[in-house]
């Protein structure tokens, strides 16, 4: 299946997932920015609905579903609070790597706490000195009897703050590059695993980002769960990542021009409706296209992933470099449109321009995808590929 045209179980997942996030999570989703505090409380929800571990397993206690399911379910998530959306972004990635490359021990102990909305995971990557450079690597696994013993630190690290455990990525041995970056399940109470400080970021602001420290942190063998020399395997888990990203932004886009057009639908100037005027109209115009053409690479790439085509990482890349910048320049839009009240906090535009911007970050930032799109298009490597 390359199509992605929604058929009626999609359609109706749509629908139920609008629905649960307008009436479970639009009344505090401005509390939560707010107070930076991470919406823990939304995952009980996420999970009786399925979404939680939408992509896991049945056997595990998910869903079964795909990833085109999961970008369905995110968007209309997004439009409300995309911090809560990224709780399902966080487990579709975890799940991914272990069930692909986990033991049957791995996905018992991690795969149902996911999906039953008790915990989340995260994804320990990015250093101070490395970002999106993993073969600039420092964090170091070094075997000691049953054990790996793991030293480094890693920052800007999302849900760090609230995590269950921790998908950590280390380098084992002197090989130069990745090769010898191999990927370990750490759990939050480990020894010698502890969170530094916490990080207040412009937008996602109840994201629960912070520093992780490993400080001779003892992790039993068995929970290595990619070996080294697999680094393109380890980066499959990204992949997800880079076609649920482009869903929140497409979700917070949409929201932003449905908002854009009952606001020009409704505001009065000069004795009719702004929405009458040539000017706004062109605005919601280029609005909509983008919306449109956000969703079908979205949505073409989320497929194409599903079907296990070769193209799939390569589109995924391509939809969350154009989402991301879209995704913004909609949102900004909108609030031009709604003048002072779409700079204020008490309406969600401001919100939703800071969270979105962030999502150019996360996943891969727009130079790194840049880079791997003109090394497919070369058909070599380019510098930063992952």
């Amino acid at each position: 299946m390359t199509s992605f045209a929604l058929d009626e179980e999609l359609r109706m997942l749509q629908q139920s997932s609008l629905r649960l996030a307008r009436e479970r999570f639009a009344a505090k989703a401005a509390h939560w920015d707010r107070a930076a505090e991470p919406p823990l409380e939304n995952l009980k929800p996420l999970a009786e609905a399925g979404l939680a571990g939408i992509t896991i397993d049945p056997e595990y206690g998910g869903s079964g579903c795909g990833i085109l399911h999961a970008v369905v379910a995110m968007e209309q998530i997004a439009r409300i609070c995309p911090v809560t959306s990224a709780f399902i972004l966080a487990n579709c990635t975890a799940t991914e790597l272990i069930q692909q490359f986990g033991t049957e021990a791995h996905k018992a102990r991690y795969l149902p706490p996911l999906a039953a909305g008790e915990t989340v995971g995260c994804w320990a990557m990015t250093e101070p000195g490395a970002g999106s450079d993993a073969g600039e690597m420092r964090t170091r696994a070094v075997a000691d009897g049953d054990h790996w013993v793991i030293d480094g630190s890693k920052c800007f690290i999302t849900r760090a703050g609230i995590a269950g455990f921790f998908v950590t990525f280390a380098r084992v041995g002197n090989e130069p590059g990745s090769k010898s970056v191999a990927a370990f399940l750490v759990d939050k109470d480990d020894p010698g695993l502890r969170l530094g400080r916490p990080d207040l970021h412009m937008g996602l602001r109840g994201g629960a980002s912070a520093e992780v420290l490993y400080e001779g942190c003892r992790v039993p063998k068995e929970r290595m769960v990619v070996a080294p020399g697999s680094f393109g395997r380890i980066m499959k888990g990204l992949n997800q990542a880079r076609v649920l990203n482009p869903a929140m932004c497409l979700g917070i886009a949409a929201e932003a021009l449905d908002l854009a057009t009952a606001y020009a639908r409704e505001r009065r100037a000069f004795g009719r409706e702004i929405g009458r005027f040539q000017g706004i109209q062109w605005m919601l115009a280029e609005m909509a296209v983008k919306v449109e053409a956000m969703r079908a690479l979205v949505y073409r790439a989320a497929a194409l992933l599903a079907d296990g085509q070769a193209d799939g990482p390569q589109q995924a890349a391509i939809a969350k470099l154009y989402t991301g910048r879209a995704a913004f320049e909609v949102v900004n839009d909108a609030m031009q449109i709604h003048g002072g009240y779409g700079y204020s906090s008490e309406f969600p535009l401001e919100r939703m321009l800071r969270d979105v911007r962030a999502l150019q970050l996360g996943g891969g930032t727009n130079e790194i995808l840049k880079n791997r799109i003109a090394a497919r298009l070369l058909g070599g490597r380019g510098s930063g590929d992952g």
